[in-house]
C-alpha cells in the first residue's frame, strides 16, 4: 500500500472517502488523551467510539495523535497520510502538522447556513428539516 489512513471520529463510517478511496489500506484511529481531556469526554462517550471502531478495519492506539500516525506510517514503510475533511479546530491542526492528503466528506445535508455543531441536539434540530424534506 501506498497510503495509510487516519481514521478521526468525524469518518466513523466503514463507506467513508478515505477509506472507500483507498481498499485493504492500513487504517489508524488514535485515543489521543491530550484531545479526549480538552473535550472532556466522558467513558461512556469513550465507549461509543470504540464500539463504532469496532465495525471499521482499523488499528486502534492510544498516545499522541501525531507521534501515533507518524509511527503507524513509517512502520508500514509510507509517508502518505490520507484522512477525510473535519470541521474540528484539533483534527485540522493534528492535518496540518501532518501533511495529510484530505479527502471531501459527502454533506449529511444540504442547508443554506452555518449549524451549530457543538452539540448535536442543535445540529440536528436545524437539520432535520432538510433530511427529511419537511
Amino acid at each position: 500500500m501506498s497510503v495509510v489512513i487516519w481514521v478521526h471520529e468525524g469518518c466513523l463510517a466503514p463507506t467513508g472517502p478515505a477509506l472507500a478511496a483507498h481498499p485493504g489500506a492500513p487504517a489508524l484511529f488514535v485515543f489521543d488523551p491530550a484531545y479526549l481531556q480538552r473535550e472532556r469526554y466522558s467513558l461512556k462517550r469513550i465507549g461509543f467510539l470504540y464500539e463504532c471502531l469496532l465495525d471499521l478495519p482499523v488499528t486502534i492506539r492510544k498516545g499522541d495523535a501525531v507521534e501515533q500516525l507518524r509511527a503507524f506510517a513509517s512502520e508500514h514503510g509510507v509517508t502518505r497520510i490520507v484522512t477525510t475533511q473535519t470541521v474540528c479546530p484539533w483534527h485540522r491542526s493534528v492535518i496540518s502538522v501532518l501533511g495529510a492528503e484530505v479527502l471531501p466528506m459527502p454533506a449529511l445535508v444540504e442547508h443554506p447556513g452555518p449549524f451549530d455543531l457543538m452539540r448535536f441536539s442543535r445540529f440536528w434540530n436545524k437539520a432535520e428539516k432538510f433530511a427529511y424534506g419537511r
